[in-house]
């Protein structure tokens, strides 16, 4: 019998269970691979959501260990130094305005402040009694005022100027001083006084928009004519807009009297006279003008105008002694859609004003408008706002739509004749 040669190859059937060993591996990793991206299938996405979760918790745990090893080291002196000091900053800075209408106001300043004493009548009318021989005086209105620089400038809100014929400044150095109306601005509810006095201590002007929510604020004002009271509260909110549609919504004034608004919320206490007065940060920087309440009185809600919206306004009533407000002449609505699933319809130009700024950059009903300089168009009132809001004689960047084509257009606003 011959035997096989040492470098003759395998036979087939040697061969054989190699193959299928080999086989049998490769479908057993196949199966693996299945079952492992089976198990992944169904086991990562829990597992990724429970490590996001941990993470969060994790962080949360950090933040919530951390704020009480820090809330034990301060003490409750420290907070409260920290608004003594507020209160002294800021004091010297707010001012008791009152509003008359009946009496020439010489004779109202021939009393002396300490002698007057507020009485609020159920018509809201101060009258400032006396128990001397010389008669009442009847005033239209009253509220807070605040010294924004030492040459004697007072911002207030409008609605406490109330159509006043004549306007006594009640200072905190007990001086009283009549007040001349440098301007108003109906739309923002804001108005500057000048007075003619030497030695007076401004508030400082601080940044609104870097105010966090959840930040203690302080109001100071003089609430039923009780003047230098201080209230203490958080920010609760900022940019609240419209108000005039909450039925619940009054204040002093009974209604704002603009759709525009750019309001701060707080839950310092503010009463009617606070009106006019500062909100101040930390730092005793003013921050808001405080303008409105929901109800009668005081239920935990009030609102301010932020401080950069005042100071915008404040250089302007000083340069120009009103508020030059952007007008392009168009008439905007909503684009009607068929397709209800869009939510943002876009904004449509339905009319143009002959000769307007509108109609010398081009624009034409019809047209959709897609952005306004670098704002996006969401709606008919921010767009008005916007317009509204950038100055008399700057020049617009009108992003359009026109038959499909995208359009940019340049315009230079003209001077809204009336406020709305």
């Amino acid at each position: 019998m011959s035997e096989t040669s040492p470098n003759e190859p395998d036979s087939p059937q040697q061969n054989h269970p190699s193959m299928r060993h080999l086989v049998g591996s490769s479908l057993l990793s196949l199966l693996v691979v299945l079952v492992l991206l089976t198990v992944l299938r169904f086991l990562l996405p829990p597992m990724l959501e429970s490590s996001r979760y941990s993470w969060h918790r994790g962080h949360l745990r950090a933040e919530y260990e951390q704020s009480a090893e820090s809330l034990g080291q301060i003490s409750w002196e420290g907070l409260s130094q920290v608004s003594r000091l507020v209160t002294k900053r800021v004091q010297p800075s707010v001012v008791h305005i009152t509003v008359s209408n009946s009496q020439p106001l010489s004779s109202t300043l021939s009393r002396k402040p300490k002698d007057l004493v507020p009485k609020v009548g159920p018509n809201r009318e101060t009258r400032w009694n006396s128990d001397s021989s010389i008669d009442a005086y009847s005033f239209s209105g009253q509220g807070s005022g605040v010294i924004v620089s030492d040459d004697g400038y007072i911002l207030t809100n409008h609605h406490v100027l109330n159509g006043g014929v004549d306007i006594a400044v009640y200072l905190a150095d007990q001086r009283m001083l009549a007040a001349e109306i440098v301007g108003v601005d109906k739309t923002t509810d804001l108005a500057l006084l000048k007075i003619d006095a030497q030695g007076l201590m401004p508030i400082d002007w601080g940044n609104s928009d870097a105010l966090e929510i959840g930040s203690p604020v302080w109001a100071v004002g003089s609430p039923f004519g009780l003047t230098g009271s201080v209230s203490f509260g958080i920010l609760s909110g900022k940019h609240r807009v419209d108000l005039n549609a909450n039925p619940q919504y009054r204040s002093s004034r009974e209604r704002i009297s603009s759709r525009y608004a750019d309001l701060m919320q707080s839950d310092v206490a503010v009463n009617p006279g606070n009106s006019g007065g500062p909100l101040v940060n930390g730092r005793g920087e003013l921050i808001g003008i405080n303008t409105a309440i929901v109800g009668e009185s005081y239920r935990g809600v009030s609102f301010s105008i932020p401080s950069n919206i005042a100071k915008e306004i404040f250089d302007q009533l000083i340069e120009h002694g009103r508020v030059r407000r952007g007008w392009l002449g168009i008439e905007l609505v909503p684009e009607i859609l068929s397709d209800p699933s869009i939510q943002t319809p876009a904004i449509v130009v339905r009319a143009v004003v002959p000769d307007s700024p509108a109609a010398q950059a081009g624009l034409a009903p019809g047209d959709r408008l897609i952005q306004l300089s670098d704002i996006e168009v969401v709606s008919v009132e921010q767009a008005i706002d916007t317009i509204r809001d950038t100055p008399a004689g700057q020049s617009i960047e009108i992003h359009l739509q026109r038959d499909g084509q995208r359009l940019v257009v340049q315009a230079i606003l003209g001077e809204l004749s009336f406020a709305p």
